[in-house]
């Protein structure tokens, strides 16, 4: 079933995104344009496609105009006796009323399922899209595993052509020190027989899930949730907001959320998270944590109740905000400075300016989300449209966005110095960076907390 879809979207970064859902989800061939005249254009020639999704209209700049995209493509459908569906991206009314309509907010999910709707399709129908007969995942995906839920292969590269070995037997006992030998050969990734994913995947998840579930003391904690927070963050960018994966991150921040709550070494688990043994991602994201529990009580911000709800937010924050970022030199990227500094490709520099964006977007589909996360994640660095960085610092974002400026900053600080006892330069450093009192006060906050440390 070969499906075609026009996909015009002015936006570059959103309109990669729903070009990437739309070939993983329904294996269709998107035709991505930016504009509504050259859909008109396209449609006139006589192209044909079985559906067209189409952003509301452009977006203001100063030397354009706003344009009516899904009004244009409409009337060209319209004008040339076409009954392609259309689906509006954003709040949209028109006299034809031949189309549907998702939320200018963009969840995925509903996406897809109108998708479905339009086309007359049902999912089950697309669980025989292409995979190549070997499945590879990478060998941490095994690290919170012990038994074998399939079989598991390693492959050879050979002149005749690559060739699988079985490594791991079905309910064969592993440990993670064995997996470590398999990567101190070189070995990055097992494979899976493509008739197995989904046993695999159903083993990954109920073993993950009862490693996060087990009791360990503090320090092995936060390795256990390290391992999974690699996890949840691969299988997210990968398959997108699926059950399986909602179901790996939101124990791993439970995870988190609840060692910190439970710890009062404030200053051990800064020490432990200092080992650069796990990821750069991880470790700023736990870190970011821990100061937001220790400093949120003192920012008299509600009840109890409201503080922990705003714990909760800052724990989704801080996992989801930089999710597109792999390359620790990237997520190091914080101002305008940091970004002369690296050598970036043009593809680079367009993710590391995006990634707020583009997060933003990815989270809008995560069910029952707390009101309020994606817009802290679009501001993330200080921009209210999630594009770049500030030429300076500013009030007119949220104020949990402000906080989470400021704390992450910090946190990246301390990572970066890689010891405790240079906390007050990093503070005096810091004071010279935020002069305006609301982003001052949570900074003052911070120097009150760690001179009691």
């Amino acid at each position: 079933m070969d499906i075609k879809i026009l996909l015009i979207e002015p936006n570059e970064t959103v309109g990669d995104l729903i070009k990437k859902n739309l070939e993983r989800e329904f294996d269709a061939k998107i035709t991505l344009i930016r504009s509504g005249f050259e859909a008109v254009e396209i449609i006139k020639k006589g192209e044909y496609f079985d559906l067209c999704v189409a952003r509301n209209q452009s977006e203001t700049t100063n030397d354009k105009a706003i344009e009516q995209i899904a009004g244009l493509v409409l009337n060209s459908l319209y004008d040339n006796s076409l009954k392609t569906p259309l689906i509006v991206i954003g709040e949209f009314e028109h006299t034809l009323k031949k189309y549907a309509m998702v939320s200018d907010q963009l969840r995925i999910e509903e996406l897809n399922r109108l998708v479905l709707k339009a086309l007359n399709l049902k999912r089950e129908e697309f669980s025989h899209l292409k995979m190549p007969d070997y499945i590879p995942y990478p060998t941490t995906h095994f690290y919170l595993m012990t038994l074998c839920p399939c079989d598991v292969f390693i492959k050879l590269t050979k002149r005749a052509g690559d060739e699988y070995v079985k490594r791991l037997h079905f309910g064969e006992s592993f440990t993670k020190d064995d997996l470590k030998k398999y990567e101190d050969l070189g070995l990055k990734e097992f494979f899976v027989l493509k008739e197995e994913r989904e046993l695999f995947m159903n083993g990954l998840l109920t073993q993950s899930l009862k490693n996060l579930r087990g009791n360990y003391e503090p320090m092995k904690a936060v390795e256990v949730a390290a391992d999974s927070f690699t996890i949840s963050g691969d299988l997210i960018k990968s398959l997108g907001i699926t059950p399986t994966c909602v179901a790996m991150v939101d124990q791993t921040i439970l995870h988190m959320r609840n060692q910190i709550t439970k710890s009062d070494k404030l200053g051990l688990l800064l020490k432990k998270l200092l080992d650069n043994k796990m990821s750069y991602s991880y470790r700023r994201s736990y870190m970011i944590n821990l100061v937001s529990f220790t400093l949120l009580p003192k920012m008299e911000w509600g009840s109890t109740e409201q503080q922990q709800m705003l714990l909760e937010k800052i724990s989704m924050v801080s996992f989801f905000h930089d999710i597109y970022l792999e390359e620790d030199a990237h997520l190091k990227i914080m101002n305008r400075e940091d970004l002369k500094k690296v050598a970036l490709s043009p593809k680079e520099r367009d993710l590391v300016l995006n990634h707020a964006n583009r997060a933003a977007l990815l989270i809008q589909s995560y069910p029952k989300l707390p009101q309020g996360i994606d817009l802290i994640i679009k501001q993330h660095h200080g921009v209210s449209n999630g594009v770049g960085f500030p030429e300076v610092l500013t009030v007119n974002i949220s104020p949990m966005a402000i906080f989470f400026v400021v704390v992450e900053d910090f946190v990246t600080q301390v990572l970066e110095h890689q010891d405790l006892t240079q906390l007050p330069a990093i503070i005096a450093t810091l004071k010279l960076k935020y002069t305006l009192p609301t982003y001052r006060k949570i900074l003052t906050e911070i120097e009150s907390v760690f001179k009691k440390k």
